[in-house]
């Protein structure tokens, strides 16, 4: 294995690394602001870093230069085989019958187009990195008082999940790291999370309190929260998600790059 474990994420050389690879480098950022004693990032060399990974429930995200984590695409799929053996996998739904695969997320464009002319891809889910900088922010503040998620309403939550994050995600979230949440005649309406990696996503509207304004409000009030923070404040919008995109480009997000969560077939030993 090319890669050790990052033992001090502190450490300048490493601080440089991630300085020099924004904005991808937020999504490792935020994992190691919110990952605690859960987090598992591998370098390949800390006196002079050209790939880390951040590995997570079955994926791996590198970062670094599109070459650099093609001329590692070996060393990712041992890894990849050992969370096989080992039983972790994401909480996608099917992603649990998915045998002999690597799994990539937040993969640049580029390093996507490079590793699909030697491997099979499986499936595939492109999306936009967008981020938010402080000058550019239009704040939004106009709806009901902004609350909180309640426990007995974790399940919903889960249950309304996009991409299979169940409950244990959903509580470990709502106790760890900020959210926001509005009520209408005391029920539910809108809400939105901060993820695992330091993005805040998971945002929800119930259908009949559309169109009202209370998702815009939602992202503008958990962008604040991160900024008081200190936390890169940015989002992934899958492609074609028009009504996501609207809203948070009339933030003052903007789309900065390409990229997708890939799953592509290993090559067979």
């Amino acid at each position: 294995m090319a890669f050790s474990p990052l033992e001090n994420p502190e450490d300048p050389r490493f601080v440089r690394f991630l300085e020099a690879h924004e904005p991808f480098s937020f999504r490792m950022r935020g994992a190691l602001a919110e990952g605690a004693n859960e987090l598992s990032v591998w370098i390949d060399d800390i006196e002079n870093p050209h790939l880390a990974i951040h590995r997570a429930r079955g994926w791996l995200a590198p970062l670094g230069r599109p070459d650099d984590i093609v001329a590692h695409l070996s060393d990712l799929e041992a890894m990849a085989a050992e969370m096989e053996k080992e039983g972790e996998s994401p909480y996608h739904p099917g992603a649990q019958d998915e045998t002999g695969v690597l799994r990539l997320s937040a993969l640049p464009a580029s390093a996507r187009e490079v590793i699909a002319e030697t491997r099979d891809v499986v499936r595939q889910t492109g999306c936009g990195l967008y981020t938010l900088r402080k000058e550019d922010f239009t704040p939004f503040a106009e709806g009901p008082p902004i609350g909180s998620i309640r426990e007995d309403e974790y399940e919903l939550v889960a249950e309304l999940a996009q991409h299979g994050e169940g409950v244990p995600y959903v509580r470990n979230r709502l106790s760890k790291a900020p959210h926001v949440a509005v009520r209408v005649d005391g029920e539910l309406a809108a809400y939105m999370i901060v993820h695992a990696n330091g993005s805040i996503g998971m945002l929800h509207t119930v259908e009949k309190f559309r169109n009202r304004g209370l998702g815009r409000y939602m992202a503008s009030a958990l962008a604040e929260r991160q900024f008081a923070r200190g936390m890169p404040v940015y989002c992934y919008i899958v492609d074609g998600n028009t009504p996501s995109h609207r809203v948070f480009t009339s933030l003052g997000f903007r789309r900065v790059a390409d990229v997708s969560w890939c799953v592509f077939r290993r090559e067979e030993e």
